[in-house]
């Protein structure tokens, strides 16, 4: 993957010092198919991450493949999937996971959904937010420049966070992410007044 990426774009890669030992959570913006492929090579080794099930059975799923993942259904609350990646955690591996639960079509970061909360809290694992850009841009421009930052670790309140819990916790990772990304890239969570905390904690 990293030799397909640097043929295709030139990568800038900051803060790779912050990745603690697993266990760990690593959520991460989605912005384009060449994300997986642009990040994973400065990830931990051994890295799980999810992948969406409509892809399994398809010509895509070979190049999911070359990564352990654990398939998901998207948009639902896949209890299967769910167990799985907490065992992940609970085994002491570092697992990754796009909050947003799809590729964003708008450029920018879209609402994020609940699951990379409910799994830092059940597993009180530290997170670590990574973000890209640049990766739209692959075989639509010659040899793109793709940024890959990585945030400082922190943790969320260990414990059963449900309801509004989860939706606090949920908006603090979306805003982690903002925080590391260009302003034009921050989408619905552009002028977030948490953006500032955040920034703070993973600068």
């Amino acid at each position: 993957m990293k030799i397909v990426i640097h043929l295709l774009a030139r990568v800038d890669v900051e803060g790779q010092e912050h990745i603690p030992e697993p266990p760990l959570l690593v959520t991460a913006n989605h912005l384009s198919y060449f994300d997986v492929a642009a990040m994973t090579p400065y990830l931990p080794p051994g890295i799980i991450g999810l992948a969406a099930e409509k892809y399994r059975g398809t010509w895509m799923e070979p190049l999911f493949r070359v990564n352990a993942l654990i398939w998901v259904k998207q948009f639902s609350a896949d209890r299967d999937a769910l167990k799985k990646a907490l065992m992940v955690l609970e085994h002491g591996a570092a697992l990754a996971i796009a909050p947003e639960g799809t590729r964003s079509k708008t450029g920018g970061l879209i609402q994020g959904r609940e699951g990379a909360a409910f799994l830092a809290t059940r597993a009180n694992v530290p997170i670590v937010p990574a973000v890209v850009w640049g990766t739209e841009k692959v075989l639509k421009r010659p040899r793109p420049r793709v940024h890959i930052r990585i945030g400082r670790p922190y943790r969320l309140p260990e414990g059963r966070a449900k309801g509004p819990e989860l939706a606090e916790y949920t908006e603090r990772i979306m805003c982690a992410l903002a925080a590391l990304l260009p302003e034009e890239y921050r989408g619905v969570y552009r002028d977030h007044p948490l953006i500032a905390e955040m920034a703070e904690i993973v600068r």
